[in-house]
């Protein structure tokens, strides 16, 4: 005889259809465009970066979880996406070992310690890049000169920063920060096109909400207009701020993390605001001349208050006071 059963489960009880191997291949697919120009540029020390990065990523996950004892997940492809994107803040000179170093880190502190893939504080991909920028400092800023008549020799914001604003302008228009075919830096801030349409893939495919970019490129360009305004002579105009150095991959690719990242939408405002501010204040007033990705890390750090931002509810609340006896 058939008998209905009836069953209870955790929430949620409706699914979107989303999965994790399909958020990360989509992020993959994303970054695809960017990876493209940076091999183009490269060449071969760009594929040994990206081969050495994504292999020990992958290779970490696999030793970490049986050390840890636990399911063996690579197929859900967040390590494959994880040293992919750390491939691209990197230099590609960077010796191997210290590549090495740099997934591990990113795989062991940024992810497995804390338990696992979505039980992570923080952003893994930053936390490496932190760490091996105040590690090996010299080493991060070792940028190798493309095969191709330029004139530059540094990436923007490290002209900026050290011959000033007359000479950045000379050496990078905003058109050749937007393409990205003349740039020196990591793969990663080269194309501003090429991230720009992988952002628009992870936003019609759902992978990413675009309220947290968008806030982010307002924070940095309502705070730099500001300088820029007071004196256009010293300060970059918010354009420069936007397509100069890592602004675009750490808005699409960085700040929307899904473990470090608010879920509120207010949250996500907030967040991208402050990360937006504070990228321009590491850049104009700190010792990196690059600051969007410690702002970023910073402001993940206040993850927990930001998702305490939300929408009133509506209706009033009521006390009822409860008589008692006399």
């Amino acid at each position: 005889m058939n008998t209905s059963r009836m069953v209870a489960a955790a929430s949620p009880h409706i699914h979107s259809g989303n999965s994790i191997s399909r958020m990360m291949l989509n992020l993959i697919i994303a970054l695809i465009p960017v990876t493209m120009v940076g091999v183009y540029l490269y060449e071969m020390q760009a594929v040994r970066l990206l081969a050495i990065t994504i292999t020990s990523a992958v290779a970490w996950e696999v030793l970490l979880q049986r050390l840890f004892k636990r399911r063996i997940a690579i197929a859900d492809l967040s390590a494959v996406a994880g040293g992919l994107l750390l491939a691209l803040l990197l230099p590609p000179t960077l010796p191997w070992w210290m590549i090495v170093v740099g997934t591990f880190m990113m795989i062991f502190l940024g992810k497995e310690i804390y338990g696992g893939l979505g039980c992570n504080p923080f952003n893994g991909v930053l936390i490496a890049w932190v760490a091996l920028k105040i590690s090996y400092p010299m080493a991060m800023e070792d940028w190798p000169f493309p095969d191709r008549d330029l004139f530059a020799d540094m990436p923007a914001l490290d002209i900026l920063r050290y011959d000033g604003l007359f000479m950045v302008e000379e050496f990078y228009p905003l058109s050749t920060l937007f393409l990205g075919l003349d740039v020196i830096g990591p793969i990663g801030e080269t194309s501003k096109l090429a991230l720009l349409i992988g952002g628009i893939w992870l936003i019609v495919t759902r992978t990413i909400f675009w309220h947290l970019p968008l806030a982010m490129f307002a924070g940095v360009a309502a705070f730099s207009a500001v300088f820029w305004q007071l004196n256009p002579h010293e300060y970059p105009s918010p354009m420069f701020h936007l397509l100069a150095g890592g602004t675009f991959i750490a808005a699409f690719f960085l700040a929307t993390d899904f473990s470090s990242s608010p879920v509120t939408k207010p949250g996500m405002v907030a967040f991208g605001i402050f990360a937006g501010i504070l990228t321009v204040i590491l850049r104009t007033w700190s010792q990196w001349t690059e600051g969007v990705y410690f702002a970023v890390f910073m402001a993940s750090l206040l993850t927990p208050l930001m998702d305490k931002i939300r929408p009133a509810v509506f209706g009033k609340k009521k006390f009822f006071k409860i008589p008692t006896r006399r």
